[in-house]
């Protein structure tokens, strides 16, 4: 990927939008144009109540061209919200669909624009739709303020603090909530005043971590018109007019005579502007920990014979549940024709077996791509692609066996499927802090119901999510997520020499990041798939500290740390009735959530036995990456866990008998 990107900014005249540039810039790209989508004339009213769009002040825009030094495109929106999906499939009489046309014109005008760039925080109806055109044009999605509340410090506040900071100055011009009246229209929404008294206000109307104080419930909209010279070569200034009351306590300001202004230069920098740490909390301080790696490894299992029989291909199917193994593309016993074809021979037999067993492709949650080499990874995504061409397609993990693939195979496919199961799915498109974009045929997860435990009990739909969830994760290598590029040692600031720590730790955060946005409370095992190093010594020091890692990451808190927890957590009467304060810290649910989980121990004051962490040594993972780890989480208000269910051995040897046998291929299955 290009480490400097030419990029289209979608600008709305909001806050985020205009903020999420300076963004860009600090990440080393260059903006290119400015985008923008505007209403339909009407007679008396220049607010669209677009799901998609901010459409408040839109007669302002025209002036951002003078006041940031950069071409501004303009596009009139067409249609509607005919598709109201959390996520978006191209559909023609979608208002989305108005982007199409816009960036088309731009991309004529600027055929070096490589990269599209949007403010979404939360809002996934926004981030999926942006991601749809873009990815189809050919542009990389960024999405810098991407849950940046829930990255550190962990705050709503934070975001507004580092506008501030810079100087950006963005007025409220509308106001739709409870807790906002007129009386905070055109006020700077990152003066630090305006912040305290929005935390105020919105105390006894918003909930915990809805991203009320970021405006991204529609509690208000804002107008940017001033930043750092930087970016702003001039500000606007906007005479007030007339103050319009709607129903439900919405008022919009509305301005006149807004012109560009000159503006002294300040001596702002990109490196002032904050941008958020690469590392959480608890994932700092376990790179920071020594680990115990004493246990020790018997040793590790002697180079793999060649085969000459193809791995075991099992098909399996439960009442919900299929299974589908190790599907191999040979055009005949013994021969195979190059990677494209066998993949092509693979999804045919694939689509044979949904057939046959009545279940559809987009039923899939996760397959396992097993390559020879991975230099052949391009060609098989290729087919891949094509065949998983819908809306949130499965989770994946695809690594390199080298010579354990038997001749004359290149390459093998498992797939496991959930019918009638309620199947969601997070495929995040965008770079941003939060954690690596998935620009391809796979979702970061995918989650489907758990089946429950007596299904003659279950009584209605509302039984069968009683039972909660089961969630297949991608495999996470350490990208760094706002470059998207390897985490190095010369990104290492911590423990610059021990590398491989670092990317094992940061592959690890993604796991957690991407589990905690998808309700995860317990992970049922964790796999590190480590490709093979010319010294076995140093192999066998990082299986160790791999599990080590793992290990911390469960490891109770300590008492302070669970009493500080517990104090935090407020019961949501008194959050409500007695305690009418803005709770600006997001929560990020611990995993393992310990008051979910029930233990079979003899002390009911025990912890729960840390899930098992297998290591897998194979041949190479994508990127050349060093480590890339594999979870499934359970999601539920309760998970039952019993301790016989994980044996104490630390870290165990194939038996020689089975060392090279082809049961040594690591597919995923339940």
């Amino acid at each position: 990927m290009a480490s400097s990107l030419k990029v289209i900014a979608l600008i709305s005249g909001g806050k985020d939008s205009l903020f999420s540039i300076l963004h860009c810039l600090a990440n080393g790209h260059a903006v290119v144009a400015l985008a923008n989508l505007y209403p339909p004339p009407t007679p008396d009213d220049d607010d669209l109540n677009s799901y998609m769009y901010q459409t408040v002040g839109h007669a302002v825009i025209p002036l951002y061209e003078e006041a940031l030094g950069i071409p501004l495109y303009r596009e009139e929106i067409r249609g509607s919200a005919a598709n109201s999906s959390r996520d978006y499939t191209a559909q023609e009489d979608d208002e989305t669909e108005s982007l199409v046309p816009l960036l088309k014109r731009i991309k004529e005008a600027h055929p070096e624009a490589n990269a599209v760039s949007t403010g979404a925080i939360f809002s996934t109806y926004q981030r999926t739709r942006v991601e749809s055109v873009a990815v189809r044009l050919g542009l990389t999605p960024l999405s810098y303020l991407w849950q940046y509340p829930y990255l550190p410090p962990y705050t709503q506040s934070s975001l507004l603090c580092d506008m501030e900071a810079v100087g950006q100055d963005a007025r409220i011009i509308k106001v739709a909530s409870g807790g906002l009246d007129d009386g905070f229209l055109w006020a700077n929404v990152a003066d630090s005043r305006t912040v305290a008294r929005m935390k105020k206000a919105l105390a006894r109307f918003s909930e915990d971590g809805d991203g009320a104080l970021v405006g991204e419930g529609g509690e208000f909209e804002t107008l940017a018109v001033d930043g750092p010279s930087l970016l702003w070569r001039k500000r606007i200034e906007v005479e007030p007019d007339r103050v319009v009351h709607q129903s439900g306590g919405t008022a919009i300001w509305h301005g006149k005579n807004a012109h560009v202004v000159d503006k002294p230069l300040e001596s702002f920098k990109l490196e002032d502007l904050r941008r958020p740490p690469l590392f959480d909390d608890e994932f700092l301080d376990i790179l920071r920990a020594d680990m115990d790696t004493s246990a020790g490894v018997i040793s590790l299992p002697p180079d793999l014979a060649h085969h000459t029989a193809p791995p075991t291909n099992n098909c399996a199917k439960t009442q919900n549940a299929f299974v589908y193994s190790n599907i191999t593309g040979e055009t005949a016993p013994g021969l195979a024709s190059e990677v494209k074809a066998q993949m092509a021979n693979i999804f045919l037999r694939l689509d044979h077996a949904l057939a046959a067993y009545d279940i559809s492709k987009q039923d899939i949650v996760h397959c396992t791509l097993l390559l020879r080499r991975m230099s052949d990874f391009a060609s098989a995504n290729d087919i891949y692609s094509q065949y998983f061409d819908y809306t949130n397609p499965p989770a994946r993990a695809t690594v390199a066996v080298g010579d354990c693939m038997p001749n004359p195979l290149d390459v093998t496919l498992s797939v496991f499927a959930e019918k009638d199961s309620d199947r969601k799915g997070l495929h995040v498109q965008s770079q941003s802090y939060w954690a690596p974009a998935n620009i391809g045929p796979y979702s970061q997860a995918i989650s489907t119901m758990l089946p429950p435990r007596d299904r003659s009990a279950v009584n209605g739909t509302e039984d069968l999510h009683a039972a909660g969830r089961i969630v297949h994760i991608a495999g996470q290598i350490p990208l760094v997520p706002a470059s998207m590029k390897l985490f190095t040692p010369s990104l290492n600031t911590i423990l610059e020499e021990d590398s491989f720590k670092g990317e094992a730790v940061l592959a690890l955060q993604h796991l957690f990041r991407i589990g905690r946005t998808q309700g995860v409370k317990w992970w049922t095992a964790g796999l590190a798939m480590l490709p093979s190093i010319p010294s076995a010594k140093e192999q066998e020091k990082r299986v160790l500290l791999a599990q080590a890692l793992w290990k911390a990451i469960h490891a109770p808190p300590s008492p302070t740390e669970d009493q500080s927890a517990a104090e935090e957590e407020l019961d949501a009467w008194d959050l409500k009735n007695l305690l009418p304060t803005f709770q600006d810290t997001s929560r990020r649910p611990a995993i393992p959530h310990r008051n979910s989980i029930l233990s079979s121990s003899s002390s009911p004051a025990d912890p729960p036995p840390t899930p098992p962490c297998f290591v897998a040594d194979i041949s190479a993972l994508p990127r050349a990456a060093n480590i890339e780890w594999l979870a499934t989480g359970l999601a539920a208000s309760s998970i039952a866990v019993r301790q016989s269910d994980y044996p104490l051995t630390h870290f165990t040897q194939p038996d020689p008998q089975t060392a090279s046998c082809a049961a040594r291929f690591c597919a995923r299955e339940i």
